[in-house]
């Protein structure tokens, strides 16, 4: 097959300029930003587009529904390439649901649908791969268009699957947001329907889903199938902004406008790639984003440098909505750093070895490592039983095991390992503990680790003592006031010279122990420094840490994303290093 790539755009929500704009300013700006998309998307050279629904913010029921369906008509013909619309909730009517007060779908809501996309369901062929729009908002009803559809589907999907065709599904509502076990509210679908759904994928090895509706990426994958959900192009759900740990942006968080965007989806042999276009609400075609789209279109460059991960990444948060879920809890897991993640390309991630020991955060390793994400997991002390034996249940998924111990027990460190069962395909890499500032002789309440890249007392102390080199790789510390180009260069030579690789944690700028740093230019420029060392030194391991603001506790200072889980400079300017220097 030939190498394609196709666009994703989901709920844009279009409404007359002049509709709820007291209530949300931003209503008046659903076209001007849905037309910028629009803009982006013909400099894209896609096979085709697909939007996953919610087209128009009207409901059917609504008298301005249709005037709404022109203007979004009028908005999508300036499109240069062939676009499928999938059926939203607020296109046909909301799916049945005895506990939400929108009408659900009826035969009559789909008229100025059919009449304006056309058919709510179908397929069609690409380079031997086989795409599948699907109507969700129907499932449950009992309509004879449901039964009529599920029988199309089914079949459909089994001509594909016999045929050896590579299938990706575009649904508007997502299976499931967390689990396919989950109650039924407002984001997913209700049972039988969702069995149905999820089964009938897995029999025909679909590779992936698209889904829209909760305005915010989320990733999931089930029994081989990859399932995404795309951020929007007009507003981001507010409710989601319970996500955060710090106040919603503007309307309550409905215009966080650095979470709109779309995706890109390249398609080569046997892999799908996601590469998020963020459109930051822009309206002005001639609007520069911070990452150029040229950049994130490239096919031919990766970070070179991995991070840090020192707030969860698989974090899951209890959050109510009022009125669309009055009488339920969702439990959403907060996917935007990983969003973040993969915008950089940055593939390379270090966690700590209690976010694996529970089956959840192994499950989500595990399916990250899946989209070609490499962990390094971090313990600390005289490795127990426990985390021995995560250590091996991990294996298959994990690239390096690295240790931090207090210097007085490097002995007991490498005779638990060697006691252990490692798998064989594990680095394992050695850290002492050491003072944040090691000049400081008062007591230290903090600790950082690491070898001293130039080599120090410690590190000749830790190769006396691990003389068969169990341990291949030894992990030098660049503090935050330290320069990462000429500290990477020392760390290659000094553990060149002790037969070892190097791993190199170079900390952000961080400022006194109460006062922030907040220098965004001196963070991008420490990073910038540490991409360049590591294209230099492409056999050194270089980790940023870290990667989200730390904005409370100690040594408060920015990151690569805010609490918001939202770009800072420094993720823009690693973004444009690692493209120039491929």
């Amino acid at each position: 097959m030939n190498s394609f790539r196709f666009v994703v755009v989901a709920d844009s929500h279009i409404r007359l300029p002049n509709d709820e704009v007291d209530a949300y300013p931003s209503n008046a700006l659903m076209v001007l930003r849905n037309q910028f998309v629009v803009d982006l998307c013909n400099r894209v050279d896609a096979a085709f587009v697909v939007h996953l629904g919610d087209i128009v913010h009207p409901l059917p029921a609504e008298a301005g529904h249709e005037a709404a369906v022109q203007l979004a008509a009028s908005v999508y013909e300036g499109l240069s390439h062939r676009v499928h619309f999938v059926a939203g909730n607020h296109d046909i009517g909301d799916k049945p649901d005895a506990l939400v007060a929108v009408p659900p779908v009826t035969d009559e809501s789909y008229e100025v649908f059919e009449r304006y996309w056309g058919a709510p369901y179908g397929s069609f062929d690409v380079e031997g791969c086989h795409f599948v729009t699907v109507d969700t908002p129907v499932l449950n009803s009992g309509l004879d268009r449901e039964e009529a559809q599920r029988v199309w589907l089914e079949d459909d999907l089994a001509a594909a699957s016999a045929a050896g065709q590579r299938i990706f599904l575009f649904t508007h509502y997502p299976p499931f947001i967390r689990e396919r076990s989950e109650d039924e509210h407002y984001d997913n679908l209700g049972e039988p329907a969702r069995t149905w759904l999820l089964d009938l994928l897995a029999t025909h090895e679909v590779e992936a889903v698209f889904s829209g509706h909760l305005h915010n990426f989320v990733y999931n994958h089930d029994a081989g199938t990859d399932l995404y959900v795309v951020p929007a192009t007009g507003f981001v759900r507010p409710d989601y902004s319970e996500l955060a740990a710090i106040a919603p942006e503007r309307e309550g968080g409905r215009d966080d406008a650095a979470k709109l965007g779309f995706f890109v989806v390249d398609v080569t042999e046997g892999e799908h790639h996601i590469r998020p276009i963020r459109t930051f609400g822009r309206t002005d075609e001639n609007d520069d984003l911070p990452t150029p789209l040229g950049v994130a279109l490239r096919s031919d460059w990766c970070s070179p440098v991995g991070v840090t991960l020192r707030h969860g990444w698989a974090s899951m948060v209890d959050f109510p909505t009022s009125g669309l879920d009055e009488f339920r809890r969702k439990t959403v897991r907060n996917d935007a750093p990983v969003l973040a993640l993969w915008e950089a390309r940055i593939t390379s991630i270090k966690v700590p070895v209690g976010d694996l020991a529970p089956a959840e955060g192994a499950l989500r390793l595990r399916q990250l490592a899946g989209r070609g994400m490499r962990f390094t997991v971090r313990s600390a002390g005289i490795p127990t039983a426990g985390t021995l034996e995560t250590m091996t249940r991990l294996g298959a998924d994990i690239v390096r095991w690295e240790v931090a111990a207090a210097p007085d027990t490097f002995e007991q460190v490498l005779a638990a390992v060697v006691a252990g069962v490692v798998p064989a395909d594990v680095d394992l890499a050695i850290a002492p503990i050491v003072p944040v500032d090691p000049l400081d002789t008062s007591v230290h309440h903090f600790v950082a680790s690491g070898f001293a890249p130039e080599g120090d007392e410690l590190l000749s102390r830790w190769l006396g003592v691990d003389t068969d080199g169990v341990f291949a790789e030894i992990v030098f510390r660049v503090p935050g006031s330290g320069a990462p180009g000429s500290a990477v260069a020392s760390a290659h030579y000094t553990a060149q010279a002790a037969g070892r690789r190097p791993v190199v944690n170079t900390e952000l700028p961080r400022g006194a122990e109460s006062r922030a740093f907040i220098d965004d230019q001196a963070v991008a420029d420490h990073v910038a420094e540490a991409v360049a060392a590591a294209f230099d030194h492409p056999t050194v391991a270089v980790f940023l840490d870290m990667f989200m603001d730390h904005d409370r506790s100690y040594y408060p200072r920015h990151g690569l994303i805010d609490r918001r889980h939202n770009p800072r400079p420094a993720l823009h300017r690693l973004i444009t290093e690692a493209a120039a220097g491929t």
